[in-house]
C-alpha cells in the first residue's frame, strides 16, 4: 500500500504576520503624518516671526513716512514764511505765496485730471512769471504812482487824487483784460462776466500798485502774490473751451470689450432664433 505525500502548496501568511504588515503601515503612515505635522507646525511658527517683523518694519517704516510728511510740512509752511520774513519783511507775505502756491497747483492738479492740456498750464506760468516781473518793475520804481501823482492835480475834485486815478485806471485795464480773457473762453457771456470780475480786481490791483510809493521789498511779494492769483485764473481760461471730460474719462470705460460681447450675444441670439423652428418641426 502506498502512501501519498502531500502536494506542495503556496505559504500564505499567518494571522500574526498580517497583522505585522498592517501595523507597520500604520506606523509608516503615522510618522509620515507626523513628519508632516512638524513640517505645518514649523512653518507656522516660522510664519509667526516673519508677520511679527513685518509688523515691526511696517510700524518703523509708517513712522518714517509719518515724520517725513510732517518735515515735507515745515519745510513748506517754514520755508515760505521764512523767506517772506527774509526777502519781503513780513511772515505775511510767506503765508500768502505758500496759501496761493498750494491753491494753484491744485487748480492744475484738477485741469489735468479732466484732460486739460500740459501746454495750457505752461503758457499760463510763462505769462503769470512776466505779470510778476510788470508789477514788480511798476511797484518798485514807483512809475505807475508817479504818473498818477502827475496826473492827479490836472482832475477836478473829488478825482485829483493819485489813489482815485489808480483805482480809475485799475477799473479800465482789467474791465478790458479780463473782458477779452473770458471772451476767449465762453464768448458774450464771458465777455460780460469778465468786464465785471475785471472791475472789482483791477480797482484793487490798480490802487495797490499806483495808489501809494513802495519800496523794492514789498513790491516784489506783492508782484510775486499777483502772479501766483493769475497763473490759476489764466490756466483755467485756456483751458476750459479744449475740455472735455466725456473724452478724458473714455478710456477709463472697456468700450471695445462691451463691444464684442454685446456681437457675440447678437449672435446667439440669431443661431438661436434659426434653429428653433427646425427643433420645433422634429
Amino acid at each position: 500500500m502506498t502512501t501519498s505525500t502531500p502536494q506542495d502548496t503556496p505559504e500564505t501568511p499567518t494571522a500574526s504576520e498580517q497583522t505585522s504588515l498592517m501595523g507597520q503601515f500604520q506606523q509608516t503612515r503615522a510618522s509620515i503624518m507626523a513628519l508632516l505635522h512638524a513640517h505645518i507646525e514649523l512653518f507656522k511658527a516660522e510664519l509667526d516671526d516673519i508677520l511679527g517683523e513685518v509688523k515691526i518694519l511696517a510700524a518703523l517704516a509708517g513712522f518714517a513716512i509719518a515724520i517725513a510728511i510732517l518735515t515735507g510740512i515745515l519745510v513748506y509752511v517754514g520755508g515760505f514764511l521764512f523767506l517772506g520774513e527774509w526777502l519781503f519783511g513780513s511772515i505775511g507775505w510767506g503765508f500768502a505765496h505758500g496759501l496761493l502756491t498750494g491753491i494753484a497747483l491744485i487748480v492744475v492738479a484738477v485741469l489735468a485730471f479732466v484732460g486739460a492740456r500740459a501746454r495750457y498750464t505752461v503758457a499760463s506760468f510763462v505769462i503769470a512769471v512776466l505779470i510778476v516781473i510788470l508789477v514788480a518793475a511798476l511797484c518798485g520804481s514807483n512809475v505807475a504812482y508817479d504818473q498818477a501823482s502827475d496826473l492827479a492835480p490836472d482832475l477836478a475834485s473829488p478825482l485829483g487824487v493819485p489813489g482815485v486815478v489808480a483805482l480809475l485806471g485799475g477799473i479800465v485795464l482789467g474791465a478790458v483784460l479780463f473782458g477779452f480773457l473770458l471772451a476767449f473762453a465762453a464768448g458774450v457771456r464771458g465777455l460780460f462776466a469778465g468786464i465785471f470780475l475785471g472791475i472789482i480786481l483791477g480797482a484793487m490791483v490798480g490802487w495797490l500798485i499806483a495808489g501809494a510809493p513802495w519800496t523794492w521789498p514789498p513790491a516784489i511779494g506783492f508782484a510775486i502774490t499777483i502772479g501766483l492769483v493769475a497763473w490759476p485764473i489764466l490756466n483755467l481760461i485756456f483751458a476750459y473751451p479744449s475740455l472735455d471730460p466725456a473724452a478724458r474719462f473714455k478710456r477709463l470705460y472697456p468700450q471695445q470689450s462691451i463691444e464684442a460681447a454685446t456681437e457675440t450675444r447678437a449672435w446667439l441670439e440669431e443661431q438661436w432664433q434659426t434653429r428653433l423652428p427646425r427643433r420645433g418641426n422634429k
